[in-house]
């Protein structure tokens, strides 16, 4: 009889310059008690070998997967985004079949405790809604039970260029449209906005809030530490 299918955390890496929002997430999970592997999806021809290594260090799986770029790049533009030119890489989470649940964390994301009860969830796909529009759902933090009629539904349509913002957003937000979805709390994937709700919000909810997402092209571990800043 064959045994149960393993459930993983997993994020992406594709640029070099993403390996230390790697490692601080995979900190992150594992300082607040996950007892889950972590997995990471990676694009060989893009990373130095001294980026895989510190990859190998931190995750337990370091998965090789094909490249996959947006053939809409004017969208992306339109966003001052061409930095997500290889979103679309992010479609072959829906190939790892070897895994029954994954949760998936963009790089650029932290956890503030670990959201083990994600797994638990029944639904095949579930997303946590997008700040900047929020009858759609962010792609930076997923649930995904893989699945390779998937994998291949979506490859067809990123073929296509079928995106409306050009990225991995727009093309998962359009495939599961008219598909059921699980719609998750704001607190799985909170993203710091100037919006005059966020502050007295985010005051009220912290306690609950379990991931921080950097959202946007600007990171901290790319910004300069102010003076006052403790170590």
């Amino acid at each position: 009889m064959a045994g149960r299918l393993e459930d993983v955390y997993c994020t992406l890496v594709t640029s070099d310059s993403y390996v230390a929002g790697a490692a601080v997430l995979a900190h992150s999970l594992r300082d607040n008690g996950t007892k889950k592997k972590l997995a990471v999806l990676i694009t060989v021809d893009s990373l130095r070998s001294a980026t895989i290594t510190e990859l190998k260090s931190l995750y337990d799986y370091v998965i090789p997967v094909e490249r996959i770029t947006s053939p809409n790049l004017a969208n992306l533009y339109l966003m001052g985004r061409g930095d997500l030119r290889d979103a679309f890489t992010k479609i072959n989470l829906w190939r790892q079949t070897q895994f029954r649940k994954i949760v998936y964390l963009d790089a650029d994301t932290v956890a503030l405790r670990a959201p083990d009860e994600l797994f638990d969830l029944q639904a095949s796909f579930a997303g946590a809604p997008d700040v900047g529009w929020p009858d759609a759902f962010n792609t930076g933090v997923m649930v995904i039970s893989p699945h390779m009629g998937d994998y291949w539904a979506l490859k067809t349509l990123a073929a296509t260029g079928d995106s409306f913002d050009g990225a991995d957003q727009g093309l998962l937000n359009q495939y599961y449209e008219h598909k059921n979805w699980h719609r998750l709390s704001f607190v799985y994937n909170c993203t710091p906005s100037a919006n005059y709700q966020y502050e007295p919000a985010y005051r009220y909810h912290k306690s609950r809030i379990a991931v921080v997402h950097f959202i946007g092209k600007n990171k901290p571990w790319n910004s300069p530490r102010s003076q006052s800043a403790t170590p």
